[in-house]
């Protein structure tokens, strides 16, 4: 009487086949789903690192226009003259990062944000020349300042970053 635990040749060759044939299934579909895992990861940290580097040249951009808003209002309380500037250069984003990493909305209202700065710094230059309104300026830096503020704080949003204790600095732009 024969074992029943002993293969027969066609069952060997069945499960070689078999064998076979789901690893050459398997195989490409585990290999795709590793590069689809490994380029997810790489995107969301290049998201991060974007959004890293960008709400700090942003925090740094709305720590500026403050700084001018306080020395304007200081310089004004002081002598009764107001005061005539320049807003800050519009601030540059790093070359080095992947804009792509990010949605199409938050790249659009970044890249925006520097002809809104230019905006505003002609809107300020126009009233102090041809109106007369010394004021446009601090009131354009004030609006700018609290924008980029504000788009700092949606650049830490989008890779889970605690926003820094800035209140004190910002407080002009923030009233």
């Amino acid at each position: 009487m024969a074992d029943a635990s002993i293969w027969t040749t066609k069952e060997i060759v069945t499960a070689v086949i078999s064998t076979g044939v789901i690893t050459a299934f398997l195989s490409p579909m585990l290999t795709w789903l590793a590069d689809f895992v490994r380029s997810r990861t790489r995107q969301k940290h290049a998201r991060t690192y974007l959004c890293m580097k960008v709400a700090s040249i942003l925090e740094s951009y709305a720590i500026e226009c403050a700084e001018l808003v306080d020395a304007s209002v200081a310089h004004y309380g002081q002598t009764q003259i107001p005061t005539t500037f320049s807003l800050p250069d519009p601030p540059a984003y790093p070359q080095d990062v992947d804009w792509h990493s990010l949605d199409a909305d938050t790249a659009y209202r970044a890249m925006s944000f520097l002809n809104e700065c230019e905006a505003q710094a002609a809107s300020a230059r126009y009233a102090n020349h041809f109106e007369g309104n010394p004021f446009e300026a601090e009131e354009a830096a004030k609006r700018t300042g609290k924008k980029a503020h504000e788009l700092a704080n949606v650049f830490r949003e989008k890779a889970d970053l605690q926003p820094p204790d800035l209140g004190h600095m910002l407080q002009s732009l923030l009233k």
